[in-house]
């Protein structure tokens, strides 16, 4: 069924300020834009969804994030996420709605809860790595992304913890959200959770994405955020407080 102008405008809109977000802070986009579609649409359709825009959108960093990875510390991130990425799209397809976007929900308020807590790095460099740390990381982030395309708080708490210079962190960053919302679409593809609705709304949201990201990016241009605790992590506990309390009157 097409989408009604209400809720078209409303998706365009949740697009539009998911976008910026990420332009603004470097990451977000798929956990507000899932949580903020969830509110009319079930968890198995809005998750997919904003893997697939999150995917487009960040098509023109990675070129220069393959540089910049550091590799490391990627590689058995990378394998975490591979192995919990089975079980994230089992689990969504097949946890009926209602719950699953109380799940959903409450993922994305801890992770922005963590962020609010997580203490500020007092100077770069390389915080002691531990092969089980990375493959726990990895795997709890791959799991949230695929159910909640929540998995940016886990990463980045475990690469703060790490210590590496901004420009790293922000490349390995990129490089792991690429593989893993790639990973997650392949397992929701051949779950048969992609549908031709999935494109047909992608399609209408892609361009209010892309100009919420050149917003976001041009204002992070002039005045740079001061840290993720006063810009994504209240944004995300507002919406999972929104969908909670929605779920709750239903």
């Amino acid at each position: 069924m097409s989408p009604t102008l209400t809720t078209l405008a409303a998706a365009m809109s949740l697009a539009l300020l998911a976008g910026g977000v990420r332009g603004y802070c470097g990451f977000g986009f798929a956990m507000l834009l899932a949580l903020g579609l969830m509110l009319f649409m079930p968890p198995i359709q809005a998750v997919p969804l904003a893997l697939l825009l999150d995917l487009a959108t960040s098509l023109g960093l990675w070129r220069r994030a393959l540089r910049h990875a550091d590799w490391p510390c990627l590689r058995p991130l990378l394998l975490g996420m591979a192995l919990a990425t089975g079980l994230g799209v089992w689990l969504l397809a097949s946890v009926p709605a209602a719950p699953m976007r109380i799940v959903v929900a409450l993922l994305a308020m801890s992770g922005a809860v963590a962020l609010l807590c997580q203490r500020d790095v007092a100077s770069p460099g390389h915080g002691a790595q531990r092969r089980d740390m990375a493959l726990g990381a990895g795997g709890l982030s791959g799991l949230c992304m695929t159910l909640a395309s929540s998995g940016g708080p886990p990463l980045m708490l475990y690469l703060l913890y790490r210590r590496m210079p901004s420009l790293s962190m922000r490349a390995t960053a990129i490089v792991f959200f690429a593989a893993s919302s790639s990973a997650s679409l392949l397992g929701l593809g051949l779950a048969g959770a992609l549908h031709a609705s999935t494109w047909h709304w992608a399609a209408w949201l892609l361009l209010p994405a892309l100009l919420g990201n050149a917003l976001g990016q041009w204002r992070f241009e002039s005045a740079p955020p001061r840290s993720l605790k006063s810009s994504v992590a209240p944004l995300l506990i507002a919406l999972s407080l929104w969908v909670l309390i929605r779920e709750a009157l239903a």
